[in-house]
């Protein structure tokens, strides 16, 4: 495989994100663009048996990501990166869960648990999951050095990984009924979270100095997105005493975090992480339907105002809105064009705003 970094100025990009995690500006503005690539090599996927296998094929997977380099050029601060990935679920798998897989991207685990009374959760390294995504971690390092970053993998923990594992009902009751048994099991995922993710950073850091994951970002350290979909459905209160514990705890252990606050439901919970000093940024993410990004200015703004970094996505003909109305310290955009062409002018955009 080629070197797809090459064709990135990745240097000026780690320079630009040790100025973004300082709430600072390098040049100009942080933005990721990814376009559809106007000319590309051919690449054949093997074919294989069954869906399953085009996930854990390291043969499927290994061209997968070559077609993918192939055919999407890389702009901006955008970084040539491939996240192994087993699905959201893919925790709750590595504790005992059997995957569902419905499609190439989508994936689920099947709720295994009858009752939250004396559960604890175990990672045990001869689970079959555990083993296939460590292979996975292996072979796409192998070829990566030098050629393209490797994500730290989606670690659903937390109430995310409890609701996998016992079902949101059963845990939305649990939490009035057990809370005591939920307070204990999250912490003890908190753990798992930790054990898993060192694994997986010590993968990474033996052949590239930046980590990142699905928010790319570049951290010269340890990063992961925080997150707790399910937490979005309870109340500030119910989220400060079962869920921000796991957050505080995770984001001390990192050099660099973002929590991803999803969806209008979630922000009641927003002042409540603008207060946690160890999470550096939000991810805020409208959620499907909603308005597009340009409608909640007064929502980024509030992050940025509280001296958090902001990651958001927006569409090509919102960057000149959004870069025009919010300050740049700690602000990254991320957006999709169709074209190399689009994609050009949408960079031209962000570099007016340059120093």
């Amino acid at each position: 495989m080629r070197s797809y970094l090459e064709e990135v100025d990745f240097e000026t990009i780690k320079q630009r994100f040790d100025a973004f995690w300082d709430r600072e500006v390098l040049d100009r503005p942080l933005i990721h663009i990814t376009a559809s690539r106007r000319t590309r090599r051919n690449i054949v996927l093997p074919n294989v048996e069954n869906l399953e296998e085009r996930w854990i094929n390291m043969d499927y997977i290994l061209k997968k990501i070559e077609l993918y380099f192939e055919s999407t050029v890389f702009m901006g601060d955008a970084i040539p990166m491939y996240m192994p990935n087993l699905g959201p679920n893919q925790f709750a798998a590595f504790l005992g869960g059997e995957l569902i897989f419905l499609d190439e991207r989508t994936s689920w685990v099947k709720p295994f648990l009858d009752s939250l009374e004396n559960y604890m959760p175990v990672l045990d390294r001869s689970n079959r999951w555990w083993k296939i995504m460590n292979g996975i971690m292996d072979a796409v390092c192998d070829v990566a050095e030098g050629n393209f970053l490797v994500g730290i993998p989606d670690l659903h923990y937390g109430g995310d990984a409890l609701a996998a594992m016992i079902g949101a009902q059963k845990l939305v009751r649990a939490l009035y009924t057990q809370p005591e048994d939920v307070k204990r099991i999250i912490m003890r995922l908190t753990d798992i979270c930790i054990e898993v993710y060192e694994e997986f950073y010590q993968r990474i850091s033996r052949i590239q100095e930046c980590s990142t994951s699905w928010i790319p970002v570049c951290s010269r350290g340890r990063f992961l997105p925080l997150q707790d979909d399910f937490s979005g459905l309870v109340s500030p209160k119910m989220f400060r005493e079962f869920f921000l514990e796991e957050q505080v705890i995770l984001s001390k252990h990192l050099d660099n975090s973002i929590f991803h606050l999803d969806g209008a439901i979630a922000l009641r919970n927003l002042d409540i992480l603008l207060e946690v000093e160890s999470i550096d940024g939000i991810q805020w993410v409208s959620g499907a339907g909603a308005p597009p990004m340009s409608k909640w200015i007064h929502v980024c703004q509030k992050i940025l105002d509280a001296d958090k970094c902001l990651h958001i996505s927006c569409e090509p003909w919102e960057v000149g809105i959004l870069l025009e109305k919010l300050k740049h310290g700690g602000l990254f955009l991320q957006t999709w064009c169709y074209s190399e062409g689009e994609a050009y002018k949408v960079l031209k955009i962000a570099e007016k705003y340059g120093k």
